[in-house]
């Protein structure tokens, strides 16, 4: 089909998704104003430039049809770049007069559903939720061709950065070889040697690389995310960081393959517990998640007043077991059976394993240089 096409189809299904929840809110029509729930309803808006929350782009639809509503700033570029035979009409106001006049005619008079607790509008973010979160087969698409070009260039860069370097500047040349395939970096991370084991979250830093180098990136493109890292040494690893990473291979495999539809973040991290029991490292399990769900979220916590949310068959998860200083971080679909991998190793060694006599798993080893 094309792309166009396919693009429209898309976003005409997701229009009827969303007039079904007007029908049960007892709705006239729908006011989209979180950058996430926009994205997902335009199959990836991609909103540019240095814009205050009240200037962002909004989607106004009754369900059967449907207006972008923006400043005159930036109707021509996203009618020429973004939304040019998609179906979309344009409600547009003028910076001097603001946002919030021009939506107070749009609802006037209507029964509207919000996606933000403003006045007693009915709420769209609960019953969006779930429609969210779960990729459609475009979506996926999409999603697999991001993974692919987040992990060349962390692979990349991970074969080229150096001894003495610091984190920010191989940061610096992760950051360069995403936005050269228009991703744009949300978050980047480069932890050298045993900093990792201090801080679990540790971004990076003007630390110099001395033998270890662990390299993560989360790259945004068309409203989705994806995230994963890679590990090099330069010459063999030292023996306990060794051991961590082996441990943390063990727990990627283990998480990996218990995920499906069903399970829970939580669940299969306590199965986990097992691995890490009587080492060095039995309660690393407490310092940091284990995962998040992802997909159109860079990391989405699936818990809700403290009960856990079940894995859906086309929600995105990312893996992120770290042990002591090491850490094995990639993202997943999940299905009914076996996940699979967005972010699969391309040119990196791999350790296969296996789990209770389950199908092998090529799991990202430690790269030495």
């Amino acid at each position: 089909m094309d792309p166009i096409a396919a693009r429209r189809a898309e976003i005409d299904a997701k229009q009827a998704a969303l007039q079904g929840i007007l029908q049960q809110l007892q709705c006239e029509a729908a006011l989209l104003m979180m950058p996430v729930h926009i994205s997902w309803f335009t199959a990836g808006l991609n909103v540019r430039g240095l814009l205050a929350d009240t200037e962002r782009p909004v989607i106004f639809t009754d369900g059967r049809q449907r207006w972008l509503v923006c400043s005159h700033v930036d109707s021509q570029r996203l009618f020429d770049e973004e939304l040019d035979r998609l179906g979309f009409q344009l409600k547009e106001w003028q910076w001097e007069t603001g946002r919030a006049a021009l939506l107070e005619s749009i609802v006037q008079g209507r029964k509207v559903a919000i996606d933000r607790p403003i006045g007693k509008a009915p709420q769209l973010t609960l019953p969006l939720r779930l429609l969210v979160r779960e990729l459609t087969v475009y979506d996926q698409a999409a999603y697999r061709t991001l993974g692919q070009a987040v992990v060349h260039a962390v692979e990349a860069t991970g074969r080229h950065c150096a001894v003495g370097q610091t984190e920010e500047e191989i940061a610096g040349q992760l950051g360069h070889r995403l936005l050269r395939h228009g991703i744009e970096p949300a978050v980047l991370s480069v932890v050298a040697d045993e900093r990792g084991s201090k801080y679990r979250r540790a971004g990076f830093g003007p630390t110099p690389v001395r033998h270890t180098c662990t390299i993560q990136a989360t790259g945004q493109r068309d409203g989705l995310y994806v995230t994963c890292s890679r590990t090099i040494s330069f010459g063999p690893p030292p023996g306990e960081y060794r051991q961590a990473f082996d441990l943390a291979l063990r727990l990627a495999a283990l998480y990996r393959s218990l995920t499906s539809a069903g399970q829970t973040i939580g669940g299969i991290a306590q199965t986990g517990r097992t691995v890490l029991a009587n080492t060095p490292y039995e309660y690393d399990d407490r310092l940091s998640v284990p995962g998040y769900g992802t997909g159109r979220y860079p990391a989405e916590e699936l818990r809700r007043a403290g009960q856990e949310e079940p894995l859906l068959a086309g929600q995105a998860v990312l893996w992120q077991p770290r042990v002591g200083p090491a850490a094995v971080v990639d993202t997943f679909l999940v299905t009914t059976e076996q996940p699979i991998p967005i972010t699969p190793p391309e040119d990196w060694p791999v350790v296969r394993l296996s789990v209770r006599g389950g199908p092998y798993y090529d799991i990202p080893d430690i790269l030495i240089r």
